[in-house]
């Protein structure tokens, strides 16, 4: 199990009626959080791993001179099947033996399990990287006694040697990823040809939020972030900030402390209810501290701000003050609850079927989620840029879409076969109506 303490979190079990712990557990929650800076939700699935994995060695001992890779893949192999660990465990009351279940895990798909060997080599990686294998303080006591017999993490004989050279040899090698096919949808965007109809079938509360992610290139975490002060009504401007940041709004404050102060919400709680997977916001944006940018002002500002009123207006919204708990956040449930992505998601898979019906859109769209609209953001942009070949328009993508690396922006930008063809017949068009008139 996954014990929360005031530090960090600590990987423990209960084995022989003794309360076990997975040494340096504590250190690798702490580095995971501060020094590679996962979000928790991502910081305790990688941690559920680990441990899942400690318990199956116990039961499973480790084969004559086998490596770490063939033994990952011995678990691997498990995941893919499915397993429940058991033990058989002295009645005191009536006697005999009761079959107890210690650990299981239904059968896992490829991609899930490529998460949880993440996960497993994440602790390996953070051993090696701190030193930390040493004989009594990387091998728990207990498991020690059974090392001949029981845990892969007990049986090898682990020296101090860059990350143990006599059972691992020069380097430590880890099981690579199962290879999985790409999806057989070709664009990663919705079509922007696509999006008006997109916006007309949508109720106000999806529309908000597809504007905010398609027209000015939000992830979903950020945009279901966006709270009732970062809207600025008289300039006609949308903010969007991180709520564990110290970021100042339009009003001065900083938004971290200001949750706090406000609304009691303390965003350091991992298991806030306004701290959840899908409601991390991860990167600023626009990259530089400042208002959204939007594809076309005149056209998608204008529809944001007055569906904006009728959202306030409609019965899925409800206003802060009768809210319970109190909270800032724009985008709610009927009893005033925070919109989340699973949730959008639906909506925008409806929403899709509609607008693909209504246009008779005759290309298969149906696996593309909420973050195909921000990729609609870059590829509009760079179809823009096709047209005018103004290079400013690189730099504003880069910052509108809160990029920190150029080479993220570029993949925009490489330029779709269609808009080749057509620029080039544009060009062509231009330079043969420039000849006749010389001539």
């Amino acid at each position: 199990m996954l014990v929360d303490g005031s530090k960090g979190i600590t990987i423990s079990t209960l084995f022989n009626n003794e309360i076990i712990t997975l040494d340096d557990s504590l250190e690798w929650s702490i580095w995971l959080k501060n020094v590679r800076d996962v979000a928790d939700n991502t910081r305790r699935t990688f941690m559920k791993s680990m441990e899942r994995f400690w318990i199956w060695s116990l039961y499973n001992p480790v084969g004559f001179d086998e490596k770490f890779p063939s033994y990952q893949a011995r678990y691997r192999e498990s995941l893919r099947n499915g397993f429940k660990i058991t033990e058989l465990v002295k009645d005191e009351e009536f006697g005999g033996e009761l079959e107890v279940e210690i650990s299981s895990c239904s059968p896992l798909q490829k991609i899930t399990i490529n998460k949880e060997i993440a996960g497993i080599n994440s602790y390996f990686y953070f051993t090696e990287e701190h030193d930390l294998l040493y004989d009594h303080r990387f091998i728990n006591h207990l498991y020690e006694k059974q090392r001949n017999a029981k845990s892969f993490l007990s049986g090898i004989q682990i020296k101090k040697s860059g990350l143990a050279l006599e059972a691992f040899g020069q380097k430590i090698k880890y099981l690579p990823s199962y290879k999985i096919p790409k999806n057989n949808q070709t664009e990663k965007w919705f079509p922007m040809e696509l999006f008006d109809t997109l916006l007309e079938v949508s109720k106000p509360r999806e529309r908000l939020i597809f504007l905010l992610c398609g027209a000015c290139s939000a992830r979903i975490g950020q945009a279901l972030n966006l709270t009732l002060y970062d809207i600025d009504y008289e300039e006609q401007e949308v903010w969007l900030l991180d709520p564990k940041s110290d970021n100042t709004d339009v009003y001065g404050n900083k938004r971290r402390i200001w949750l706090k102060d406000d609304y009691k919400i303390d965003m350091s709680e991992e298991d806030h209810q306004h701290n959840t997977a899908d409601l991390q916001f991860k990167y600023p944006i626009p990259f530089s501290h400042g208002p959204l940018f939007w594809i076309n002002e005149e056209k998608y500002k204008t529809l944001f701000f007055n569906t904006l009123q009728e959202y306030q207006k409609s019965d899925t919204y409800m206003p802060e003050m009768i809210r319970h708990p109190k909270h800032p956040f724009l985008f709610t449930t009927k009893n005033g609850k925070r919109v989340h992505a699973r949730e959008t998601l639906t909506r925008l898979k409806s929403s899709i079927r509609k607008a693909v019906k209504k246009m008779n859109y005759p290309k298969d769209i149906s696996n593309l989620g909420l973050h195909s609209l921000r990729h609609m953001f870059g590829h509009a942009m760079a179809e823009i840029y096709a047209r005018v070949g103004d290079d400013s328009l690189i730099a504003i993508t880069k910052d509108a879409m809160g990029h920190a690396n150029m080479d993220s922006t570029m993949i925009y930008f490489n330029i779709s076969s269609d808009t080749k063809r057509a620029t080039i017949k544009r060009l062509t068009q231009d330079i043969h109506s420039k000849s006749m008139i010389n001539a």
